[in-house]
């Protein structure tokens, strides 16, 4: 299904959810309606590599987003909600306009400190601490998230997708508890993503034919949360026109740990996981194999005044657990052992200049390119192994 066809059955969707009736401008403000919006632009400067546009050794524009959300209280036991996305992000997404997400979630079962629910549509994925709301600024850590778990060259893969998912959660005197459990068909068919699976963009077409998705969270009452999610994904590639590579299978399994502390001004975040990767009946072109990634991140933020936050986050992201200098894969390839790994120190501060407006400043070190956005720096060999990155971002939400 091309992009265009997409947005246009995607926005059939979201606009049946958001008007199924009449709702005047005062309504709108009422309790069963809401609609909001954000939209930010990033500045990116960097040295010996792009990222999200021609950022190297100048300053790219191309890092750009907005977002229209709206909710409504159908029923009291039936709210829809669905966002309209704009983004652009270099050549690594150049889609534009499109619908985010687009759901319908059913508490079918509810009490004073228990409830069951059924969501489903475009629902969005549960991974990780961020991905459900990674898409609004002012939720991120950062102006980027970690890389390592939640890369952007896959982000149309985690994002969000058709399917459903059986969620509920329960209080109790011990900590709050919630879990998801549900099936999606996860969307593999972009640039980023071939990049990400397949080594390059290719004539041909990895479409996804099922994922499952579980995620397990405990809020404790000393302010700590612990989570777990677990992903399980599978795609199959039909080839086209004079293509070097077979129908092949792709399947992509994952755990991932999250804990966070948060004391005062202080809050901790970890996430770490090893996702296993692997690949079959592609042909020469593209062996056979199972590959296991280390992936994980140590943050800290500090709200050291009401309106200013100071962050400081380490990130290492190794596409084989088992050859983390890339040595073996550059002996049998004689491609850069780099673009096996990456670790990236990052230093970020946060300015909220009001409730509305939010300016932010990044600064990253970053040292291999295994996570470096393909699209944006199509010539392999030219990528090096050391570079900086700096990010400016306005964010502005009403």
């Amino acid at each position: 299904m091309t992009a265009s066809r997409r947005l246009g059955w995607n926005s059939l969707l979201l606009g049946s959810l958001l008007a199924v009736s009449p709702v005047r401008a005062d309504e709108l403000a009422g309790p069963r309606y809401q609609i909001q919006g954000f939209a930010a632009q990033g500045l990116i400067g960097s040295t010996n590599n792009r990222f999200f546009g021609d950022s190297r050794n100048g300053v790219s524009t191309e890092f750009t987003e907005a977002g229209l959300h709206g909710t409504w209280q159908a029923l009291d036991a039936v709210r829809l909600s669905g966002q309209i996305l704009y983004r652009r992000a270099g050549e690594s997404d150049r889609d534009g306009l499109r619908v985010d997400y687009a759901q319908a979630d059913w508490q079918f079962y509810q009490t004073d400190v228990s409830q069951l629910g059924l969501k489903f549509g475009k629902v969005k994925l549960p991974y990780g601490l961020y991905n459900e709301t990674r898409d609004v600024p002012f939720t991120r850590s950062g102006i980027l998230l970690p890389q390592s778990v939640y890369v952007d060259n896959s982000r149309d893969l985690l994002l969000a997708a058709p399917g459903a998912f059986l969620h509920g959660a329960s209080v109790q005197a011990y900590g709050a508890f919630d879990f998801l459990l549900g099936w999606v068909r996860p969307n593999f068919d972009s640039p980023s993503v071939d990049y990400s699976f397949l080594g390059n963009t290719r004539p041909g077409k990895l479409e996804g034919k099922g994922a499952l998705g579980a995620r397990l969270r405990w809020d404790l009452p000393t302010d700590t949360t612990l989570m777990l999610t677990y992903a399980n994904a599978r795609a199959e590639y039909a080839p086209g026109s004079s293509d070097t590579l077979a129908a092949g299978k792709v399947q992509f399994r994952n755990i991932l740990f999250t804990a966070q502390q948060r004391l005062d001004t202080v809050t901790l975040t970890a996430e770490y996981g090893e996702p296993r990767f692997d690949t079959a009946g592609f042909g020469p072109f593209l062996p056979n194999s199972h590959r296991v990634i280390q992936a994980g991140y140590l943050q800290g933020e500090w709200r050291f005044l009401p309106a200013w936050e100071l962050m400081l986050r380490h990130d290492i992201f190794y596409r084989d657990k088992h050859d983390k200098d890339g040595h073996l894969f550059a002996a049998a390839t004689g491609l850069p052992a780099h673009s096996m790994f990456a670790r990236d120190t990052t230093l970020g501060l946060r300015w909220d200049t009001t409730p509305n407006l939010m300016l932010r400043a990044e600064f990253h070190h970053v040292d291999g390119t295994g996570w470096l956005p393909g699209p944006d720096n199509p010539v392999f060999l030219s990528r090096e192994q050391r570079w900086n990155m700096w990010l400016l971002q306005a964010a502005y939400r009403f």
